[in-house]
């Protein structure tokens, strides 16, 4: 379990991890940006991830879920497609990816019966 300042945003990747131009070659440079970014995706794959125990560290793979969904929240802001609503009341839906659910909860391999 996580616990949370409310007075500063967590979330599960820094400025510097997000920017490894390996990870995400045009990330925002201007910090408030990316951190609006990296706070919403990170809530987002929180809400996917399972549950961690208590004092367990953060998988690394969370953290790429993370950046990966940053990116696609970035990219879904300057796409026509996905658009809810007319004008100034616009709303892009971008759920997350099947790479980033992958991430947060890898499929195991084996054979579900029921």
């Amino acid at each position: 379990m996580l616990i949370v300042d409310t007075a500063t945003p967590v979330t599960w990747a820094t400025r510097e991890q997000a920017r490894n131009p390996r990870l995400w070659a045009d990330a925002p440079t201007d910090d408030a940006t990316l951190d609006l970014l990296l706070e919403a995706a990170t809530d987002q794959v929180r809400e996917y991830a399972p549950v961690l125990a208590a004092g367990a560290l953060l998988p690394t793979r969370y953290t790429l879920a993370t950046i990966a969904q940053a990116r696609e929240l970035q990219a879904a802001a300057h796409r026509d497609g996905d658009v809810i609503g007319v004008g100034d009341y616009v709303l892009r839906s971008r759920p997350l990816t099947g790479h980033v659910k992958q991430l947060v909860r890898p499929q195991t391999g084996r054979p579900v019966v029921g």
